[in-house]
């Protein structure tokens, strides 16, 4: 969730809608234009289950918004979420609407209850997709059906991403949600709608001299993302632009995502035909389900992992079963002393600059003793440009020893940065994953 909380949120939390028959008893995320709280349902004197004695409590997701000024392209946004949503929700992959209301200064829409909160919860915190051919089949297939149910019926969703694909608590069946900045437009100029992370080239725009992109086509391309981070746990570039240097290599650089993401020779071959710099020559939604049926594995085997190199294998080690029990060990928010703890750590749940989890996460920077400071007073980072995006670490006494690696925490990264130019006020920030660069400090994140 943002930290930049909307300053009204506290007026809702156990406050009831729907006539006083749903309670809102939590914040369950924040998103750019909305909050979503957990409701739950109430018996209500008057009620025909009021008298009967049969009243089972139901819960749901309430997603509560500002009314935009209505000459805002905000507002049109807010009228059009609830329209699309309503033309796909009856597939089983796509969040139902129960109910939509308003006032003179709210939006409420009630939506599904997902237990196991978004694809990140099940994906990086519990780490259940990594080398599991036939779960990661079975989810990313759900989310490619619901995806496609919205391109025949003429809705393009525009900010495709783990964010706002919901799990259930097992993790094995998915719901897709929030159509706020969906749209029906075959064809589109509103370049930077989405997030950015997983936005097409063209979306972006800059390297296509802004020209008019297909919306459908985007969508797959943010699925190829997706597909990345279940494969991966990670991103294959920042931004999609000429400007990014990782993406600069994809393009210049064959066989450049095995070097840098632990995948597949078939999960390359479906990605090459997912990035396509030309829109029109890109892989249909029907075509990739094929694909993805009938691959055999979309994980690099343990040999080409040894053999592909040092970052190769940090990469795999840190988005594997394993890792979830390396982190375990780690109870303090400052630094390891426990050599045991740290070599597993090292080995087993390394992670790439710039990761960000959710908020019930740490971060810790893999560095050596003279990177640490020995200032006692601070467990906090502040100036030198040995460590992290130009800050010193500093930490207690005991890093002052003289082992050959340290474990030190550093700021939490504060997600994707809103994109300059002629991107349009709906680039979303949500949370990031580790980028696919050798040239990055190693990171690990630890679950509290």
């Amino acid at each position: 969730m943002s930290n930049d909380a909307a300053p009204w949120i506290p007026e809702f939390l156990g406050k009831t809608i729907d006539d006083g028959r749903l309670l809102l008893t939590e914040v369950l995320g924040e998103g750019a234009y909305g909050v979503v709280f957990r409701g739950v349902t109430i018996q209500k004197a008057g009620d025909a289950s009021s008298s009967s004695g049969d009243f089972i409590p139901k819960e749901f997701a309430v997603k509560i918004m500002e009314k935009a000024d209505p000459k805002s392209r905000r507002w049109r946004y807010q009228q059009r979420e609830v329209a699309a949503h309503l033309v796909v929700e009856d597939h089983p992959n796509i969040v139902s609407i129960h109910g939509a209301y308003e006032c003179d200064y709210f939006i409420y829409i009630v939506l599904d209850f997902c237990a196991g909160g978004d694809l990140f919860n099940p994906m990086i915190e519990r780490l259940i997709y990594a080398r599991n051919d036939a779960l990661l089949k079975r989810v990313f297939v759900q989310v490619l059906d619901a995806v496609q149910y919205c391109h025949e019926h003429g809705i393009y969703h525009r900010d495709l991403k783990p964010d706002n694909i919901l799990t259930n608590a097992e993790g094995t069946d998915i719901k897709l949600a929030d159509f706020g900045l969906s749209t029906t437009a075959k064809v589109s100029d509103t370049f930077g709608c989405g997030s950015s992370n997983y936005m097409s080239p063209e979306c972006i725009g800059e390297d296509y001299d802004f020209h008019p992109f297909s919306p459908e086509a985007a969508d797959v391309w943010s699925l190829g993302i997706i597909l990345c981070n279940l494969v991966a746990g990670r991103n294959p570039w920042d931004h999609a632009t000429t400007k990014d240097k990782n993406y600069l290599k994809f393009l210049s650089q064959p066989g450049h995502l095995r070097s840098m993401l632990p995948i597949s020779v078939e999960a390359e071959e479906i990605l090459y035909q997912i990035f396509t710099s030309d829109p029109a020559t890109r892989i249909t939604i029907p075509e990739l389900r094929e694909r993805i049926l009938a691959a055999d594995t979309f994980f690099m085997s343990e040999e080409d992992i040894k053999r592909g190199g040092k970052y190769i294998q940090i990469a795999a080690a840190s988005y594997c079963p394993r890792a979830a029990a390396a982190a375990k060990l780690v109870q303090t928010q400052s630094v390891v002393p426990d050599k045991e703890a740290l070599q597993l750590i090292y080995e087993e749940n390394l992670k790439a600059s710039r990761t960000l989890s959710s908020s019930k996460a740490a971060q810790f920077v893999i560095c050596t003793s003279s990177d640490i400071s020995d200032d006692s007073s601070s467990s906090s980072s502040s100036g030198s440009d040995s460590c992290v995006d130009g800050r010193k670490l500093t930490s207690t006494p005991a890093t002052s020893t003289e082992k050959p690696m340290q474990l030190a925490e550093i700021p939490v990264h504060k997600g994707n940065k809103r994109m300059g130019g002629a991107m349009a006020s709906e680039v979303r920030k949500g949370r990031s994953l580790p980028i696919s660069s050798n040239n990055a400090p190693l990171v690990v994140t630890i679950a509290l």
